[in-house]
C-alpha cells in the first residue's frame, strides 16, 4: 500500500523561517521520511495508519503527528514508539520530533 503523501503544515514570519521550513520539508520528501517511518513502527508490531501530519515551525520545533490501530498507551509503549520515530528521523538528518499519537480504532 502506497505511503500517503507529506502535507506539512507551517506557521512563519520571516522569509528565512520560509526557507529552513521549505528546506526541511524538502528533506522529509527526498529521505521518504514517512515510508521509513511507517516500515520500522511496523516492524517493531505496530499498526500505523498511512499517514502522518508534520507541523513544522522551526528546525528545533518539529512536531510529528501519527495515528496507530489498537496501541497500549502506557508510558512504555509511548516511549518505544518516540525511540523509533526519533531514531529514524536523527538517522536522516532531521534531528527529533515532538511526537504525538492518537488511535485509529479497527
Amino acid at each position: 500500500m502506497p505511503v500517503t503523501e507529506i502535507y506539512p503544515y507551517t506557521t512563519v514570519t520571516t522569509s528565512n523561517e520560509i526557507k529552513e521550513v521549505n528546506e526541511i520539508s524538502k528533506k522529509i520528501d527526498e529521505t521518504e521520511l514517512t515510508k521509513k517511518i511507517i516500515d520500522g513502527l511496523i516492524k517493531n508490531g505496530y499498526s500505523p495508519n498511512k499517514r502522518i501530519l508534520y507541523t513544522i515551525y522551526s528546525p528545533e520545533n518539529k512536531v510529528l503527528t501519527i495515528s496507530l490501530s489498537n496501541f497500549d498507551k502506557d508510558d512504555k509503549t509511548i516511549n518505544k514508539i518516540n525511540t523509533i520515530i526519533n531514531t529514524i528521523s536523527k538517522e536522516n538528518d532531521l534531528n527529533s520530533f515532538t511526537v504525538e499519537l492518537s488511535e485509529t480504532k479497527k
